[in-house]
């Protein structure tokens, strides 16, 4: 099977469990709702709308992508985010050079969705740069670290084994992949502490 079919079945088997939970928990409060029960009507509303906020995000993340977007509509699609609102993402130094370019738009998104990773006790994830100066993302919280996946990656640049840790780290490889595409190159940042800053720079 090839890196690329390997990887589409990665990013498959990542929606259907990011997306299985919602949908069940929906399925399940408008079952109840014949009991006229309002907390059950706000919950369905809720899931709801978390269901169609992540369907956007990962419909411009993994799917077709979006046209060109600056900072606050990244924003509001990175509300759609798994860990959302438990990891906030600050993008005040996005793109101050102006929006980020349609081709681009799925490299900064799954960045943050990287960074969130690396949040297990929620925080903050910093994205910050532009097309030519390249990007970084800074994840800032309470027992922060890049996943080891990552790391590996970065240190023997093999994506076969980036795709063999599964579904729930395909975000690894989806990236290393759309960067090469883009002609950027991933590294991280000299610096001090468990998650020094990920550098997506024009090669």
């Amino acid at each position: 099977m090839s890196a690329a079919s390997r990887l589409s079945r990665l990013v498959a088997a990542r929606l259907c469990h990011d997306l299985g939970g919602v949908v069940g928990s929906l399925s399940g409060t408008l079952d109840m709702l014949s009991q006229g029960d309002a907390e059950l009507l706000a919950l369905s509303r809720e899931s709801a709308t978390a269901l169609r906020l992540r369907l956007r995000l990962y419909g411009a993340a993994w799917g077709m992508g979006s046209g060109t977007l600056d900072a606050p509509a990244i924003g509001e699609l990175l509300l759609g985010a798994p860990a959302f609102p438990r990891v906030q993402f600050a993008l005040a130094g996005l793109s101050v050079a102006g929006p980020v370019p349609a081709e681009l738009v799925p490299l900064v998104l799954n960045a943050a969705l990287l960074g969130a990773e690396a949040l297990p006790r929620g925080g903050t994830v910093h994205v910050a740069g532009d097309a030519a100066a390249g990007f970084t993302i800074l994840p800032e919280g309470r027992s922060v670290a890049w996943p080891a996946a990552l790391l590996r990656l970065l240190a023997d640049d093999d994506l076969d084994a980036a795709m063999a840790e599964g579904p729930r780290r395909m975000v690894v490889p989806l990236l290393a992949v759309l960067a090469a595409a883009e002609g950027y190159a991933l590294s991280l940042a000299l610096g001090v502490g468990p998650a020094p800053p990920l550098v997506l720079a024009k090669g």
